[in-house]
């Protein structure tokens, strides 16, 4: 499974995954994960709804890294609120929970989609449901603000992440350099953070709001 997967060759993956289940053997949830991971990664979206759900007809439950994959692939091709239907299903359930990668995944969509207020709303529900806001939470969601909101209104956000411990990852630390370059921004938090030499976050992603797209089942 792993090698057809790695190889792009899904279709061959999933006739395995057939194979195997027509000889009365029972994948286990690692093997429907790293299916699940692929077809959303390679935009085969609608079969990975489908595998998603055969899983449950299956009396197989999903766990958390398989709403994220599905999650992660609604919000990469716009389909808005299925995914935030996908992301209260599995808020509301009793033995499933969010974690702070589930949130990151939804505020990071959300942002893309320009819903910022929605994504800071979200963000802001992060400590009351012991999913306390990491730093890759707080790049995401300044992001989106300097990208939709300005970068005043990141400053407060930009002060608040500082007093955390947490530092820039390397998108939100160019956005602001550009920004800064052209005269646009002259903020004392900003020159702060340019100038502030301390560890950068363990989740630096060059590619900023998207990267929470491909997601590995071993990183889950």
């Amino acid at each position: 499974m792993n090698g057809y997967c790695h190889a792009g060759r899904l279709e061959d993956a999933q006739e395995l995954l057939k194979k195997i289940c027509s000889q009365g053997l029972s994948p286990n949830l690692a093997t429907y994960r790293t299916l699940l991971a692929n077809l959303c990664n390679r935009d085969y979206l609608d079969k990975a709804l489908a595998l998603f759900e055969a899983m449950k007809s299956n009396k197989l439950k999903p766990d958390v890294p398989m709403y994220n994959f599905i999650i992660a692939g609604l919000f990469e091709a716009g389909r808005v609120n299925e995914a935030r239907e996908m992301f209260s299903t599995l808020s509301e359930g009793d033995c499933l929970k969010p974690t702070t990668r589930t949130y990151n995944i939804v505020i990071n969509g959300l942002c893309r989609q320009g819903l910022v207020d929605d994504a800071y709303n979200l963000f802001r529900t992060m400590e009351g449901v012991t999913c306390p806001p990491n730093c890759k939470s707080y790049n995401v969601i300044i992001h989106g603000f300097l990208q939709h909101k300005g970068p005043f209104e990141a400053g407060d956000l930009i002060q608040e992440m500082l007093s955390k411990g947490f530092t820039a990852d390397t998108t939100t630390m160019s956005l602001l350099m550009d920004l800064t370059s052209k005269n646009q921004l002259n903020h004392p938090v900003v020159r702060k953070l340019l100038g502030d030499s301390g560890m950068a976050c363990e989740e630096v992603r060059p590619k900023g709001l998207s990267a929470e797209r491909n997601i590995t089942p071993e990183a889950c």
